[in-house]
Order: structure tokens, then sequence, then C-alpha cells
């Protein structure tokens, strides 16, 4: 059966490893979870984009809430550099102690976008950011503020869990994905910096900074061996309508058993050949190029 046809953890990341991955827990943070608690209810309340359509599956699966972007209006949704000083949105005056967190974790000089992240029983399937953008435009930091036990994430072949209160760097430069399936909203505060900026210069309080955060690894058994078997069962049912659906059956696999993430697109590409269908075959590796640029 195919797997790679290319050089596992080849992706072109900046970070060396720490843990064995290019992301990593860059902090941790107190958090007062009485105010915590009222700021999220209150989020949850407020109007919700689905800028990730693309990589999102789930019902109602990935959403996020624009608190501070180029312009101040939470409408402007389209993610991209700017010069200039953040402005937040009228949501973040909604949430008082989100606002403060920002203010009191982040230095503002280098800040340029802060999202409230969203997932209720859907995943970001696997795939690699800033494709479309100049490379290192961003470093991109979560505060993991609600989370169940199955709010997992990934990055090439680790599969993780955050801990509530760590900040965490995200290397989307590489293969990576997220999901959120036992019922409860999970929510992160993402915001975007400059690239460039050492990861303990961003912190108001230097004490913030970490760098010896070991990663809440999930253990996950082999693939089965029968797991041909499925592959041939995925071809025989394969179309172009329910291409989008396969890649989310196939994302899943790698959350459950010793997997890449990247692994999605090639047992979709070799579904895709077993069908012999040419038409199937162009669109899964057009499936690849879009979500991994390769």
């Amino acid at each position: 059966m195919a797997t790679h046809t290319w050089e596992q953890h080849d992706w072109p990341s900046s970070h060396e490893p720490l843990f064995g991955m290019h992301s990593r827990a860059i902090g941790l943070i107190p958090l007062d979870q009485q105010r915590l608690s009222v700021d999220i209810d209150r989020a949850l309340t407020l109007p919700f984009n689905r800028g990730y359509s693309d990589f999102a599956r789930g019902n109602p699966g990935w959403q996020n809430c624009v608190l501070m972007n180029n312009t101040g209006d939470p409408a402007d949704q389209v993610f991209g550099g700017y010069d200039g000083a953040a402005m937040p949105t009228p949501l973040l005056h909604e949430l008082p102690y989100f606002a403060e967190l920002i203010r009191t974790t982040f230095k503002p000089d280098f800040l340029k976008w802060a999202r409230i992240f969203l997932c209720e029983d859907g995943m970001l399937i696997p795939h690699r950011d800033y494709l479309d953008l100049p490379e290192d435009e961003f470093t991109r930091v979560h505060i993991a503020l609600k989370l169940g036990a199955a709010s997992l994430h990934s990055e090439e072949d680790r599969v993780f869990r955050m801990r509530q209160g760590e900040v965490w760097f995200i290397d989307g430069k590489v293969a990576h994905s997220a999901a959120s399936y036992d019922g409860e909203p999970r929510i992160y505060l993402t915001c975007d910096f400059e690239s460039g900026v050492a990861f303990e210069d961003l912190f108001v309080d230097p004490a913030y900074a970490r760098d010896d955060i070991e990663p809440d690894f999930v253990q996950r058994p082999p693939l089965p061996d029968d797991f041909d078997t499925v592959i041939d069962g995925i071809s025989a049912l394969l179309d172009v309508d329910t291409l989008s659906d396969t890649i989310a059956v196939l994302s899943k696999m790698h959350y459950t058993h010793e997997a890449d993430c990247a692994d999605t697109y090639e047992w979709l590409i070799d579904a895709a050949v077993r069908s012999g269908d040419e038409q199937l075959i162009t669109a899964a590796v057009e499936r690849r190029s879009f979500f991994l640029g390769v």
C-alpha cells in the first residue's frame, strides 16, 4: 500500500524539533477560572464565522471570531499582513477577561491578529498554513482556555493534547491537524505576531515564558493488519461527490492509530488509483496539493 511519496519530516520549518515536534509549548499563564467562565459563556453568544470552511469538517465544526485585526471590523476576516498596530473589534469589548489576557500576556508591538477558535464536534483536516502568503510572515500562538480529553492536535506523526493555560506555538509550515469530538466546545485564544521575534520576547512577563513543557502525547496502536483491505473498500465507494467526506474519515485515522497526518492524502490517492478512475486520481492529487502544497 502506498504511503508517502516524499521524505517524512521534510517540511521547510525554520524551528528545530523539541520533544519530537516543530510546534511547542512556549509559555504557561495563570487563569482566573471564574472570570474565564463568564467570558466563555458570553463568547459562545457572539457571531462566529466559517473562514476556515475549506479545512473544516463536522457539525458545526470549526469556527472563529475576530477580536483584533488591522481595521477593527470583525467582518474583515481575510487573513494577511499589514503595517501598523492591531485594532480591537467591538467583539473584544464584549469579553473583558479575554481582552485582559491579551493585554497582560503579550506585548502589543508585534501583535497582528487575535481570534477565538471554536470547535464543536469537528476537525481541521491535515494541512499546512501560509501556502498563499510570503514565507515566515506570521508566528501563530494559541492559549488553551477550554478543552476536553477529546480535544486533540497533531503534527506529522505525533498526536497531543494541549493543557489549559499552556501557550503554544503552532508551526503551520509542517503538516498538522486538530479535532474535538466530545460534544463540548473547545475554545482557544489565538494570536498572530510578526515573524522573527523570539518567543520569550512576545511575553509581557518573562516568567510566563517556558521551554521545558513536555507535550501530553497520545499513545496509539499500529494501523490494523487489514488496513489494506479498508483502502480497497474505500476505493469501491469513492467518487467525486464523496471525496471530501472520505478525506474527513481518513483524517481521523491518525488520531486513533500510529500514522502521519499527511498519510491521509496518500491513502486517498491510493484508493483513487485502485478505483482505476483517472478523474478521481487527478482530483485526489489536487486535494493533496491544495492542503499540503506538494
